[in-house]
């Protein structure tokens, strides 16, 4: 028994027959693929029942075969060991051959009790049709269900029967007094089979194989392997003829490949006979050539082979990937652009990874309630389900989650930080009469993406260190983890971090960031509500910022600056200043005014340095204490100048804030 782990683009792996192939392309033998039609006895299938496609988009063929005097009972041993050893449970002959030809030839087939069905202008009917309002259906796992009008339906003369592609219903199914069955097999769309399943929260062995794309042209042949196994192991009388509902002139699938655009993508020069003799074995064919280009024709059992680009693919994996040289990049010195935004996205991702922060990826959608903070997300049509049904407007919702999970799982310390895009609705327009004016509506419809980038801290700030006392990482880590991000980035505009409430930021501990007068985004401690919805235990600080505002603020040019000719000195004031007194607003004014008449070149930095609150300093107050560093590029600043303008700032400080300056 072989376990392999199949692709999602590659349904043609889902059988025995299917591995066959590739096993012997790989090995360099013919596949014995024998074609045995069943031996027909008894009257014309069209008198015995009839099929019509309603929905001939979504069933583009479907055929049906009858079997009469069949002899239902247990399975003969070699069918039933056949199935136990790839894990399914034998159940009666006629089940048990469909299921054994759908492992063997990968196509899915359903058996519906004949005399059960519906009648119709004489004859027991089968309609594929879209489910009607109000219209229900019970399942053969017992379950009634309410359909969807895009659910696709197999229905009788009266009734649902089916769902198309998915599970069998309760009412047709084989049963101990079954003596004549009608066999189905058919090509359904993809997407349709895709929706229902998901819709009835059903995933079954023929919906697992119809929504990733089934071939068209095993339809017949596996149709007749089953009415033939019924021969042998249920002694039936298989009609002469099938029911065949096709839709036809249906063009097959050419794909040109370029010789030279192998060796570009492949870095390997394959001759054109090469080529075909390493296609020809998995049944790509060769239909016509010239000296540039040679066209091939995919099977039908392949529906990933649509582009040049993927018959390389097939090329490099027939022809070996350790087969291919390595050869080193082309050193012409041609110029190769790398937009500004790229070296701005890798600098602020160095700058996090360099402050302690792992960088996380999260889904690009979520739940609707957890992307509601700005406007109305947008919806998908068709998601994996509720909680992931609205493309994310921001980037703290996935990043909570990652938190929690790491919570669960006993994390001490979380800094994590994600950089993605988010999606943003739109306002629809009008009727467009013109083409120019549809495009352009078109486009308006499509959502609005925004790059950003979001950090999240949670825990202590210097886990596993005994001599910190255990200290809680709060809101002046995040301030330091932006600082350094503005350092890095070395914007041409000093960060500013104004108080003002944000969504999911907590009043009095929230701010807008700006780079000076560009507003980049916010930082906050997340609300308790915005915290206990992804069961996380707070408290939480985060930021997001948009990469696109980032960008659009220029960056300062570097420029070499030599060794200082003249010393320096440093004042150092601490100001008694209400809590809700942004800090970055003293220090600006600092910087701005601290240089008097001297002028404010000689004000070399102004830094925080310390920050304390509690006794003596009253309630809902902080002390702020900054370091102001003086020196001039032209001559050595005296004391007494010095003095005078420090002097001087303190005063306009009072003034200004109407904070108590500690002397």
């Amino acid at each position: 028994v072989l376990t392999l782990d199949i692709t999602p683009n590659r349904p043609d792996l889902l059988s025995h027959l299917g591995v066959a192939r590739e096993v012997a392309a790989a090995c360099g033998q013919r596949l014995k693929a024998s074609l045995l039609r069943p031996t027909e006895k008894g009257p014309e299938v069209t008198t015995l029942a009839r099929v019509l496609v309603e929905e001939p988009a979504a069933a583009r063929r479907y055929l049906a075969r009858v079997v009469q005097n069949v002899k239902l009972g247990p399975s003969p041993a070699w069918l039933r060991k056949r199935l136990q050893a790839i894990g399914q449970r034998p159940i009666n002959n006629v089940v048990d051959v469909t299921n054994y030809v759908l492992h063997e030839l990968g196509h899915p087939l359903h058996a519906f009790d004949l005399s059960k069905l519906g009648v119709e202008n004489g004859l027991p009917t089968i309609r594929v049709r879209a489910a009607r309002a109000g219209e229900t259906l019970t399942t053969l796992d017992g379950v009634e269900r309410k359909l969807h009008p895009d659910d696709l339906l197999i229905a009788d003369a009266k009734i649902p029967v089916a769902l198309a592609g998915v599970m069998g219903g309760a009412a047709t199914e084989v049963s101990g007094d079954t003596t004549a069955v009608l066999l189905e097999s058919a090509y359904f769309d993809p997407r349709r089979i895709r929706r229902t399943a998901r819709r009835h929260g059903l995933k079954t062995e023929a919906s697992y194989r119809f929504e990733r794309g089934a071939d068209p042209g095993m339809a017949g042949r596996a149709v007749d392997r089953c009415a033939q196994l019924l021969i042998e192991v249920a002694e039936g009388d298989v009609a002469k003829g099938t029911l065949d509902v096709s839709q036809k002139g249906e063009p097959g699938r050419e794909i040109p490949l370029r010789i030279h655009r192998v060796a570009g993508l492949l870095g390997v020069e394959l001759a054109p006979e090469e080529i075909v003799q390493l296609l020809d074995p998995i049944e790509i064919r060769c239909t016509s050539r010239n000296e540039s280009t040679l066209r091939f024709q995919p099977p039908s059992f392949r529906p990933d082979l649509t582009l040049e680009v993927d018959l390389i693919e097939e090329l490099a994996r027939r022809h070996g990937y350790d087969a291919v040289p390595a050869l080193l990049p082309d050193a012409s010195g041609e110029y190769v652009y790398v937009p500004p935004s790229s070296d701005l996205r890798r600098d602020v991702r160095e700058a996090l990874l360099a402050s302690g922060v792992s960088e996380a990826v999260t889904w690009a959608f979520g739940s609707p309630k957890d992307h509601s903070g700005e406007g109305s997300p947008v919806r998908l049509i068709n998601p994996l389900g509720e909680e992931f049904s609205a493309l994310r407007t921001s980037l703290l919702p996935g990043l909570l989650q990652v938190l929690a999970h790491n919570q669960r799982h006993g994390a001490q310390q979380v800094r994590i930080f994600e950089m993605g895009t988010t999606f943003h609705a739109r306002e629809g327009g009008g009727p467009s009469p013109s083409k120019a004016a549809a495009a352009a509506a078109r486009d308006r419809a499509l959502p609005r993406e925004e790059e950003r980038v979001a950090l999240v801290l949670w825990g202590g700030r210097h886990f596993g260190r005994w001599y910190e006392g255990g200290a809680e990482v709060d809101f002046s880590d995040l301030a330091g983890v932006l600082e350094s991000v503005w350092s890095r980035l070395d914007l041409d505009a000093p960060l500013t971090l104004t108080p003002q409430t944000v969504p999911n930021g907590q009043p009095y501990c929230s701010a807008v960031v700006s780079a000076g007068q560009t507003r980049t985004g916010w930082a906050a401690r997340v609300t308790p509500e915005a915290v206990a919805a992804h069961n996380v235990i707070g408290p939480v600080f985060a930021a997001e910022l948009s990469v696109e505002a980032l960008a659009a603020v220029p960056r300062r040019r570097v420029r070499y600056s030599g060794l200082p000719r003249f010393p320096g000195t440093r004042r150092d004031v601490a100001v008694v200043a209400k809590s809700s007194l942004s800090s970055e607003a003293i220090r600006g004014f600092i910087e701005e005014h601290a240089g008097g008449p001297l002028g404010r070149d000689v004000v070399e930095r102004v830094r925080l340095f310390d920050v304390y609150r509690g006794k003596p300093i009253p309630r809902a107050h902080t002390s702020l204490a900054f370091a102001i560093e003086y020196r001039s590029s032209e001559r050595t600043l005296t004391d007494a100048e010095v003095s005078a303008a420090f002097e001087g700032v303190l005063v306009k400080l009072e003034h200004e804030f109407g904070v108590q300056v500690r002397r």
